[in-house]
């Protein structure tokens, strides 16, 4: 935290000067520039963390990162926390020769050190429904995001991975998958006391037990919603339970992002061994980064827009996946899951008429033909997502919310980004989806902030076009 320039703002001009000098020049040199760091950092003037190969300021800012040729990499110090409170921002930036027993001994999620041997099925009792119990909000707009761009959609390219003759062999440089007595119980909550799935939770339970011993990363990530779940229900845990949350997720994509020779024989011919695994560890990811977004980042608008992108470009990650093995999928033993939303589209047979006055709205604006282009069809896609809504059971019809982000286009995230009120104005119908989901635990209240934000961000010239997602978020709770 940079708390000494307001500190130094605030400085007597009378006193003993040259102890006030003393103490001030203390805390600078507790900051001194990186002098290794990357190009992009120097010309900007911020600190760099000289991580390869893409540096966490330039990954998260998604700009060009490089390094002058004399620079070699930091040398890290090895320090109690084998794995950081926060996700790495980059999965390139993970080094494949690491040592194992930096990764595998986590304080609070790996503690034990044998393994547990954990059932092959589980039955689903009645998800329980429970009410959002007051959550410690966090507004430090310094928090890194924990996404993998632009590696995390790379990665989800490559569809298929070798299931090893010994599973007991680890691949240099990653983390023992030890799942302990806590995972156990976090395992146990995810099946007992966790909305997550309606009733597709035992499939998801399922399938992450079934392909454990040769794709970890779906146990863990179905782990780490666990954690946050639990965070939510008992707040005075909460930090614990997020790093617990933290943890299980960083090995997670550890694991997902194995160097390319683990991951090679594309197009292989067992559906459930190629792609499930995958196809689940990306949407439960997917939720996960949703929850992060709009509970952990509301510090001012800013702040939530930039993390929204970011959000968006996971996404995308998420969409390039699921486009290249949805007919294969469509054959696996998530297929019931995937024909729900398929039944709920054919349903939709007429359309609603949520957007049309947007649609009018953006026929109507000044914008460039992309820009137009750009969000006529993220309203178009936010007309489906309503639709489907609409047509989907009510312990399943989050998912229509959690689809929109996946659809959005480069051209309506740009304009995004350019802070236009007309692609804002789109991001308040969709607080409107939000609201008419938020019953559900990860989303919540996240329709009434963000219609709320961006209304107090266009002010009173944009009222009349942001008046019905005002009205709508305004109806009676509950």
């Amino acid at each position: 935290m940079n708390l000494y320039t307001a500190s130094e703002s605030k400085r007597p001009s009378s006193g003993s000067g040259s102890q006030d000098g003393t103490v001030a020049a203390k805390l600078r040199r507790a900051h001194r520039k990186s002098r290794k760091g990357c190009w992009e950092c120097k010309r900007r003037h911020i600190k760099c963390d000289e991580s390869r190969p893409a540096c966490g300021n330039c990954a998260v800012s998604e700009r060009s990162c490089s390094f002058p040729s004399s620079a070699t990499p930091a040398t890290t110090t090895p320090t109690a926390s084998p794995i950081p409170f926060h996700p790495l921002p980059l999965l390139q930036a993970i080094p494949n020769n690491a040592s194992n027993n930096q990764v595998q001994n986590c304080p609070d999620s790996c503690s034990d050190a044998s393994a547990i041997q954990i059932p092959q099925s589980a039955g689903r009792p009645p998800s329980c429904s429970r009410g959002r119990v007051g959550f410690p909000e966090v507004t430090d707009d310094l928090i890194p995001f924990p996404t993998t761009v632009p590696s995390f959609t790379d990665t989800l390219a490559v569809t298929t991975f070798v299931d090893s003759s010994s599973p007991a062999t680890i691949p240099s440089g990653l983390p023992q998958p030890i799942f302990t007595a806590k995972h156990l119980s976090l395992l146990h909550h995810a099946i007992t006391d966790m909305p997550l799935a309606g009733s597709f939770i035992g499939l998801v339970v399922d399938i992450a037990l079934k392909w454990c011993h040769v794709a970890p990363y779906a146990m863990d990530q179905l782990l780490a919603l666990s954690a946050d779940h639990l965070g939510l229900l008992s707040p005075e845990n909460a930090t614990s339970h997020r790093r617990t949350a933290t943890e299980l997720q960083t090995r997670a994509l550890m694991w997902f992002n194995r160097p390319p020779p683990e991951l090679t024989n594309r197009g292989g011919s067992d559906p459930n061994k190629t792609c499930v695994p995958r196809f689940l560890f990306a949407s439960l990811l997917s939720l996960q980064i949703l929850y992060e977004t709009f509970t952990h980042y509301r510090a001012n608008f800013h702040v939530f827009i930039e993390r929204f992108l970011e959000l968006a470009h996971l996404h995308r990650g998420v969409r390039t996946v699921t486009s290249s093995m949805y007919d294969t999928i469509l054959e696996s033993s998530i297929r019931p899951f995937l024909l729900n939303i398929r039944n709920a589209e054919k349903a939709a047979k007429h359309g609603g008429s949520e957007c049309v006055e947007l649609i009018s709205l953006i026929r109507a604006s000044d914008l460039g033909p992309t820009a137009v282009t750009g969000c006529l069809r993220a309203a178009r896609t936010l007309q489906w997502a309503f639709n489907i809504h609409a047509n989907l059971p009510l312990e399943d019809n989050v998912h229509a919310a959690t689809a929109f982000p996946v659809l959005l286009t480069a051209d309506f995230l740009d304009t995004v980004r350019k802070q236009q009120p007309e692609a804002l104005i789109i991001m308040a119908y969709y607080g409107v989806l939000l609201h008419r989901c938020r019953k559900s635990w990860f989303i919540d209240d996240a329709g009434t902030f963000l219609v709320r934000l961006i209304a107090d961000y266009l002010g009173s010239f944009w009222q009349e076009p942001m008046r019905w997602p005002l009205e709508e978020v305004a109806r009676e709770q509950g």
